[in-house]
């Protein structure tokens, strides 16, 4: 098999003893001895190699000259010049010249800030063996995508695209993205939101990148829920700020443990509490907005899940009741998909300007295309028919979901977040294996499961040893029955 190798890492010692063409033919046949070369590749042509090192036309072809006459290349006439297959091998790499202790030791401070930042979580480890049944969090279902519609959208968008993409991006978003998204939310969320305080961004985790790098200093008061996102969770400790983990029950974040001291931001997911599924009541909703404004907090509002409401119609926004000092944070990665890598953020208007000039440092923009097909998938009403029909059949996964759960254990466990989102929580009975064991023997049996610790949660309080997360998202009806009947015999085994 043929390898193209039109550019070489060779380079010309002008100011020394040693001719230029012995300088070719020495660093090509290292390359070659390494295996750097393989026998096959292309080597650059007679033209680029002279403009490349800026050498003469006699000095190329002699050092391609010498080198066929030792064996190492072969000359093909009209097609180039390639890597003779039979070349000798180094037996054993050259070893590197030993580095001194100051060279060995990375710069100060370096080993301090590797170590610093944790990982969002999203990103599981992969299973200890084949799984056939993932109830992985947060992933939609991958033959639902609207792949026919998005494409058709698309095509007509190319041929502009030449003079869409000859240019960067509005770092605040497509206009015509942000318009729509302000109808969407007029709508479906009862908010009245101006599209110039809308922030088109690379999914929520940018998003709230964002806001704790600009409202989170040294010292600062963060509060989070717990458990809470894991995402979130990791982002103070970079400011050096101080968290306040506040607890959720069935009501959602416990506002009667909120701290009685100046705290610059809060961070909550009202909608679908991650990660135990809890709706935010409409009375914490109140005493919160209450709290912020008594203690000059903050409120970021994160939706997760908020477009997936199976058994009632969703509360009012923390925004919708005071858009003067909560951020909306939303995503399509739950209705699309993540890989889309698009969400928004909605600010206060004195927010807006100060966040946009931050996204515009950080990548100047999301990219165009996405956006622009995103709007007008929206605009034609595609988006809320595709939503609809998501929502009829993870109503039917959900109801799979929680029927084999019950015919395993009856009323011995409880389950949470079965109104909304994607995902439900399960406490498994005290009597039994926790969630680490019995995930750990599900999996032997092809059914992956995910306890706290691994479905991307912060601080999760000791007594959440007895938790498991179920996404039915991505799994089929027929999938979510297959592994019921697996989990039922590890259950009774």
């Amino acid at each position: 098999m043929q390898r193209h190798s039109f550019s070489l890492p060779i380079a010309i010692a002008r100011d020394g003893p040693e001719p230029f063409k012995r300088q070719i033919m020495r660093q090509v046949e290292g390359l070659v001895v390494s295996g750097r070369l393989q026998p096959g590749d292309r080597l650059p042509s007679i033209a680029c190699l002279i403009a490349m090192l800026h050498v003469s036309r006699n000095t190329v072809v002699g050092a391609y000259d010498g080198l066929i006459d030792a064996g190492l290349l072969r000359g093909e006439s009209g097609r180039g010049f390639y890597v003779a297959d039979a070349t000798p091998r180094a037996s054993t790499p050259v070893a590197p010249e030993p580095m001194t202790a100051a060279e060995a030791s990375p710069p100060s401070g370096l080993t301090e800030y590797a170590a610093a930042v944790a990982p969002p979580g999203v990103h599981a480890a992969p299973p200890s063996s084949p799984v056939s049944f993932d109830f992985k969090i947060g992933r939609p279902a991958p033959d639902a995508f609207p792949a026919r519609r998005w494409a058709a959208l698309a095509n007509p968008l190319l041929c502009q695209m030449g003079h869409a993409i000859s240019d960067y991006p509005q770092a605040q978003g497509l206009w015509g993205l942000r318009v729509q998204i302000s109808d969407y939310l007029a709508a479906t969320r009862a908010m009245g939101v101006d599209p110039e305080q809308i922030v088109i961004v690379a999914g929520v985790q940018e998003a709230l990148h964002l806001l704790a790098s600009h409202l989170v200093h040294h010292r600062h008061r963060v509060v989070v829920e717990a458990p809470g996102y894991a995402g979130f969770c990791n982002l103070p400790p970079l400011k050096h700020a101080s968290q306040v983990p506040v607890p959720v029950d069935e009501q959602g974040l416990c506002t009667s443990a909120l701290p009685d001291v100046s705290v610059q931001l809060a961070y909550t997911t009202p909608s679908h509490q991650y990660p135990l599924g809890y709706t935010m009541s409409m009375s914490r909703r109140r005493a919160l907005l209450a709290w912020a404004a008594r203690v000059g907090a903050c409120v970021i509002e994160d939706d997760y899940d908020g477009d997936f409401s199976y058994d009632g119609p969703l509360l009012p926004p923390l925004m919708a009741l005071d858009p003067g000092r909560v951020v909306y944070v939303g995503s399509f990665s739950k209705v699309l998909g993540p890989g889309l890598r698009l969400g928004f953020m909605v600010c206060p208007p004195v927010l807006t300007e100060a966040i946009s000039r931050r996204k515009a440092l950080l990548n100047h923009g999301c990219p165009w295309l996405e956006q622009a097909v995103l709007a007008r998938l929206l605009e034609c009403g595609d988006y809320s028919r595709h939503l609809y029909r998501l929502r009829q059949r993870y109503r039917l996964q959900r109801d799979t979901l929680l029927d084999g759960l019950r015919d395993i254990w009856g009323n011995d466990c409880q389950i949470n977040g079965t109104g909304t989102g994607m995902h439900i929580s399960l406490r498994l009975p005290d009597d039994g294996p926790d969630a680490a064991a019995l995930a750990n023997r599900a999996i032997a049996c092809g059914v992956r499961l995910y306890p706290l610790a691994d479905a991307a949660c912060g601080h999760i309080p000791k007594t959440a040893d007895r938790t498991l997360l179920l996404g039915y998202a991505s799994q089929s009806v027929d999938q979510i029955r297959g592994a019921m009947a697996r989990l039922r015999l590890v259950v009774a085994s």
